[in-house]
């Protein structure tokens, strides 16, 4: 019986291989469903521990930069022992330019082609 990689496990193979300092790829970035909508509407953030799933999409358990009161950990609460850790503006690098509008990661093997069509003509009305 062959043995076939998953999508989602191509997927993060070639983009790791093509822009490693990047982070993990994940297949499906959208937060579950099942998160509490304010948690939706901001997506993956800084202190969120979890796991990468068999399909691809991240299953958040708790962030630790929250209060355990937080309504995200609500559904699986937190570790014995938690400790909050806060950060500060200054804690956090932020690089809004390296992968704007426009931004292509592909292996060495691909290169990138640009077509422009476009059409011309007169009217006689």
């Amino acid at each position: 019986m062959a043995n076939f990689e998953s999508p989602q496990d191509v997927y993060a193979g070639l983009m790791l291989r093509a822009e490693p300092s990047c982070g993990y790829p994940l297949w499906v970035p959208e937060p579950d469903s099942s998160l509490p909508t304010e948690y939706q509407s901001k997506g993956l953030t800084v202190g969120d521990v979890g796991v990468v799933t068999e399909d691809g999409s991240f299953d958040v358990f708790f962030n630790i930069c929250l209060p355990e009161t937080h309504p995200l950990h609500r559904a699986y609460g937190v570790p014995e022992g938690f400790k909050q850790i806060v950060l500060h503006a200054r804690d956090i690098s932020k690089f809004p330019f390296i992968d704007g509008p426009g931004k292509v990661i592909s292996t060495q093997s691909i290169d990138l082609k640009t077509v422009v069509a476009g059409m011309a003509g007169s009217s006689n009305m």
